[in-house]
């Protein structure tokens, strides 16, 4: 196994088969991603919104290689180790939900330490790194590092793409081309201010290439649970969405979990949740607790 360091400077401001390759690496190595925050300290240093393209707000690291990825497998993507080097809040006139409740943009760099932001004198919150956007190259074309998000990834900003999270893709293009940018020292579910506290830094992966594995869309495996993404296309609703979404969650019991057909009806009945991912892209989870299986007579395996 090999580690290896991707400096932001090699940087895309989309997905894409055509961008040149930050570096080619094997199957299982280590790779930390140095991220930017570039957009954030031009607004700071007093450029407005509308001088800043949009897709400067979401510049990733990248595309990184990996030999023997190819369309049809899965690539697996552990999230080691996320580390923050500054963060900002930033509210931008007419922008998201709240965007008008203000008439002037604010952009404020905070400090942290001892895993607490300070925001106030009187307020802190949590530091609670994550990534935000996380995706392959597309087989032909481009595809954005804003919006929407992909069943290969992109602009996802969920929550539990943090450390210790294992994200898994499906390859489309021969080397999967995986990027990484947009961290975030701490964001609410769903991102409800459409910004999260935006922050530059350094992610760590460990990149394995699953040949047995064959996804439609995203699937990110925590340590108690399952959450099966479906990514809405133009054309799809969301119905459509939650269907497959809960369709990969009882295949999900049937083939990794090795329940029946009607022990996995059961359970997703009582215990599946779907919930929305965003805001980027409409998202519909499947969240699946993993179940506890019992011998004859209800002792645990």
């Amino acid at each position: 196994m090999n580690h290896h360091v991707v400096p932001s400077s090699r940087c895309q401001r989309a997905f894409a088969r055509a961008a040149q390759p930050a570096l080619e690496i094997d199957s299982g190595d280590v790779v930390t991603f140095e991220t930017t925050d570039e957009a954030y300290e031009r607004l700071w240093r007093g450029e407005s919104p509308d001088e800043i393209p949009d897709e400067d707000y979401n510049i990733v690291t990248g595309p990184v290689v990996v030999r023997t990825a190819e369309p049809g497998d899965t690539l697996k993507i552990e999230i080691v180790d996320i580390h923050i080097r500054r963060a900002w809040a930033v509210w931008i006139p007419g922008y998201g939900p709240l965007g008008e409740l203000t008439d002037q943009l604010h952009v404020r760099p905070f400090s942290f330490s001892n895993g607490q932001i300070t925001i106030s004198e009187r307020l802190q919150v949590p530091l609670s790194p994550m990534i935000g956007c996380i995706g392959l190259a597309p087989a032909t074309g481009t595809a954005s590092t804003l919006e929407p998000a992909y069943p290969f990834g992109g602009n996802l900003d969920l929550r539990e793409l943090s450390v210790g999270a294992t994200l898994f893709l499906p390859v489309q293009t021969s080397g999967a081309w995986l990027s990484i940018g947009d961290l975030h020292a701490a964001m609410g579910t769903g991102e409800p201010a459409h910004i999260s506290l935006e922050a530059a830094g350094e992610a760590t992966v460990r990149v394995t290439v699953e040949k047995n594995l064959r996804l439609l869309d995203p699937r990110i495996v925590l340590e108690d649970k399952t959450l099966c993404l479906s990514v809405l296309n133009e054309q799809g609703t969301i119905e459509q969405a939650a269907q497959l979404a809960t369709r990969q969650a009882f295949d999900l019991l049937v083939n990794e979990f090795l329940l029946t057909p009607f022990e996995a009806y059961a359970y997703v009945s009582a215990k599946v949740e779907l919930r929305f991912g965003g805001p980027a892209s409409p998202i519909v989870i499947a969240v699946v607790p993993h179940p506890v299986i019992h011998r004859a007579g209800l002792t645990p395996i």
